[in-house]
């Protein structure tokens, strides 16, 4: 009988997100913002959530172990490296704001971001190990979580 080997940084992720739901819902304190602001960036975090779906086709419920043999570098992914999780985070923010805890929100910078950028760099590590040097020249010209900003001079000629 083979055994089901557990993708930690997965599940990790998934019970930090979940906690934080949960800690949304029965937060007994209450920050004075409008329920609105979170419905907004909730919806611009599903909105991106969808468009790096699209990209992802049958990668997205894959694995922290990449399942597809290709290297997506197109759609969201020319911006940053891991846009499904910025996805999940601006979610996640939106929830906090719309159940207006700021416990929550600190669950979210202090647990829930951490969670995602170890399942992130775990996935790195994967991908040089899978693609190699396509990997490494795709990394060094998209920023992680967020888009890489040039350090270069721009060119007079």
């Amino acid at each position: 009988m083979s055994q089901s080997k557990v993708d930690l940084p997965a599940l990790i992720m998934v019970l930090f997100f979940t906690a934080n739901i949960v800690v949304d819902i029965y937060d007994p304190f209450e920050m004075p913002i409008l329920q609105e602001i979170g419905w907004a960036v909730f919806v611009l975090g599903f909105l991106v959530l969808i468009y790096v779906a699209l990209y992802l086709r049958s990668g997205f419920f894959g694995a922290t172990d990449p399942n597809l043999g290709h290297l997506i570098t197109k759609g969201p992914y020319a911006f940053c490296r891991h846009p499904l999780y910025v996805s999940f985070l601006v979610i996640m923010i939106g929830m906090d704001l719309i159940f207006r805890s700021p416990t929550g929100l600190i669950f979210t910078f202090l647990l829930s971001l951490p969670s995602a950028v170890y399942r992130a760099r775990i996935e790195d590590k994967l991908l040089r190990a899978k693609f190699g040097e396509e990997w490494d020249r795709y990394a060094r010209k998209v920023g992680f979580m967020l888009p890489k900003l040039s350090r270069e001079a721009p060119r007079v000629d």
